[in-house]
């Protein structure tokens, strides 16, 4: 009887090791991407400036680095925003020297940290932060915020995975 008990407390044992480590390497190599930034622009700067560019910082948490293959802005209604969009045009890039806050008029410097940005399509992230901007050109002076959401959708470790970030009122402040 006392070899069956350690007989059952080995193989319990050893199948809860196994189960924790494969718990444990399976969250080690996923990750995703977290909000830190909540730079936004005044309503105001619209009327004064065609294009605005506004930064969003995220983090990356995982081991491997992700490449991203799209991204799109998904409005209240479930829909993507296009560039059609009779109200706003936005235009999405990657700062990859993460230096995008807010930027509005031209500057020689501005100009060269703009010149950099790249498209995200097929994006590889090489540092766990990373900045995101926004090119927004309003169309309509009285726009009613109505951008719910970023889809991000990425491939890391050869498996495409799919991230939301909430856009709350993060373009505008009235």
């Amino acid at each position: 009887m006392n070899k069956l008990r350690w007989l059952l407390l080995t193989t319990f044992l050893i199948g809860s090791g196994t189960a924790g480590y494969f718990a444990v390497e399976a969250n080690s190599e996923s990750g995703e991407f977290l909000d830190i930034s909540h730079t936004g622009a005044h309503a105001s700067l619209f009327e004064e400036y065609h294009d605005v560019y506004i930064g969003k910082q995220l983090r990356w948490t995982g081991d491997q680095m992700p490449t991203v293959q799209d991204i799109n802005i998904i409005k209240d209604d479930g829909t993507v925003l296009s560039s059609g969009d009779e109200s706003i045009h936005i235009e999405l890039f990657f700062d990859p020297h993460n230096e995008t806050d807010l930027f509005y008029g031209f500057s020689p410097d501005m100009r060269e940290i703009v010149g950099d940005y790249e498209r995200p399509n097929d994006f590889k992230l090489t540092e766990r932060t990373t900045t995101i901007v926004f090119k927004v050109t309003l169309h309509e002076a009285n726009y009613q915020f109505d951008l719910d959401y970023l889809q991000i959708e990425y491939e890391v470790n050869d498996q495409e995975e799919a991230q939301e970030i909430p856009l709350r009122s993060f373009v505008f402040h009235h």
